[in-house]
C-alpha cells in the first residue's frame, strides 16, 4: 500500500476537511477523496464519519490513525536516518513553477556535467507555502522562491534575484479601444487561474479587489495546476490566463499570444533563494549559488 494513502487519510482527520486536506497535501480534492475510497474499500468499512458538521473517525478509523501514525512516522525517521548517512550524499533543490520551467534547466544542465556524480540529486516543485514549510523541515536544501512581499524569512539565509513579471495573455487581440485599459475586455473572458497559494493567483486576487472586485467577476474562472497545459489551453483560444511573462515570451514574439498589463495592477513578483545557515558551506549548494548567480547575472 502506498503510504500517501495514509498521509491523505491522516491529513483530512487532521483538518477535518478534505479541501483542506487536499490543500496541505499540494493535490486535487478528488484525488483525495479517490485514496480515501481506495482505503475504505481495501479494508471493507468506513473509516470516516460524514454525517456531522465536521468530518471525524469512525471506531475503524481511529485505530487506523493510530497505526497510520506510527507507520509515518518510522518513515519521517527512517528518511532523516538516512539522509544523514555519508553514503547517501543527497541534495535537494526546490523551487516554484515559473521559476521551475523559466531556469531550471539551464541551471541543471551544468550541475549534471559537474557534480552529479556520488550526489543522490532530488528536484522539487512546490507552492510557496509548501516548499518553505520543506525547507524548514530540511526537506530542502535550498530553494528559489517567486512570492509576494510579507513572507517570514525568520532563520533563514536569503538573497533577492531580479523581480519576475506578470502579464494577461490572451490568444486573441482586445480591441482597439480596450488596449490601453483592458480590464473590462479581460473580464469578458474565462481566466484559467493556479490554485489558491501560488502568487501568481494570490497577486490576481489582491489587484482585483484594489478594484472591488474578484475572480466570479470574469466570464468563468477555471483552476488548473499545470502551467504548461495552462498556456496551451490560452493557446488554443479556451480563455485568458495571469502568468509569468519569462514563460510566455516566445509566443508573444512570434504573434501567437498578446499580453496586456492593467495600469494600477501589480505586476511584480519577488524572487528570493533561501537555504538555512548551516547550509551556507555545502560544496553543492555553493556550487548552485554560483550556476544561480551566472544565470541570472547578479
Amino acid at each position: 500500500m502506498d503510504i500517501q494513502y495514509l498521509r491523505t487519510i491522516t491529513a483530512v482527520l487532521q483538518t477535518k476537511s478534505f479541501s483542506k486536506a487536499a490543500t496541505a497535501l499540494n493535490v486535487t480534492q478528488s484525488a483525495v477523496s479517490h485514496r480515501v475510497k481506495y482505503l475504505e474499500d481495501h479494508f471493507g468499512c468506513k473509516l470516516i464519519d460524514r454525517s456531522g458538521a465536521e468530518l471525524v473517525p469512525t471506531e475503524a478509523g481511529q485505530r487506523l490513525m493510530k497505526k497510520a501514525e506510527q507507520i509515518i512516522h518510522l518513515e519521517d525517521e527512517l528518511e532523516e536516518d538516512l539522509s544523514k548517512s555519508e553514503l547517501a550524499r543527497k541534495f535537494s533543490i526546490c523551487s516554484t513553477v515559473s521559476f521551475g520551467i523559466n531556469h531550471l534547466p539551464s541551471i541543471l544542465n551544468k550541475f549534471f556535467i559537474y557534480r552529479t556524480e556520488g550526489v543522490d540529486l532530488k528536484i522539487l516543485i512546490q507552492p510557496p507555502r509548501q516548499l518553505l514549510e520543506g525547507l524548514r523541515n530540511d526537506l530542502y536544501d535550498i530553494a528559489v522562491i517567486e512570492h509576494k512581499d510579507g513572507i517570514d524569512f525568520t532563520g533563514l539565509r536569503t538573497f533577492d534575484l531580479p523581480e519576475d513579471e506578470l502579464v494577461f495573455i490572451s490568444h486573441s487581440q482586445a480591441e482597439l479601444d480596450a488596449q490601453h485599459s483592458p480590464l473590462a475586455w479581460l473580464l469578458n473572458n474565462i481566466i484559467i487561474t493556479r490554485v489558491e497559494g501560488c502568487s501568481c493567483r494570490d497577486i490576481l486576487s489582491s489587484n482585483l479587489q484594489k478594484c472591488s472586485l474578484q475572480l466570479t467577476d470574469f466570464k468563468n474562472n477555471v483552476v488548473c495546476d499545470d502551467l504548461r497545459l495552462t498556456i496551451n489551453s490560452v493557446l488554443a483560444g479556451r480563455g485568458i490566463a495571469f502568468v509569468s511573462r519569462a514563460l510566455v515570451k516566445d509566443y508573444v514574439e512570434k504573434g501567437l499570444l498578446y499580453e496586456y498589463q492593467v495600469d494600477g495592477f501589480q505586476h511584480r513578483r519577488k524572487v528570493t533563494v533561501i537555504f538555512k545557515p548551516n547550509k551556507a558551506a555545502d560544496v553543492n549548494v555553493q556550487f548552485f549559488l554560483d550556476l544561480l548567480l551566472e544565470l541570472v547575472g547578479t
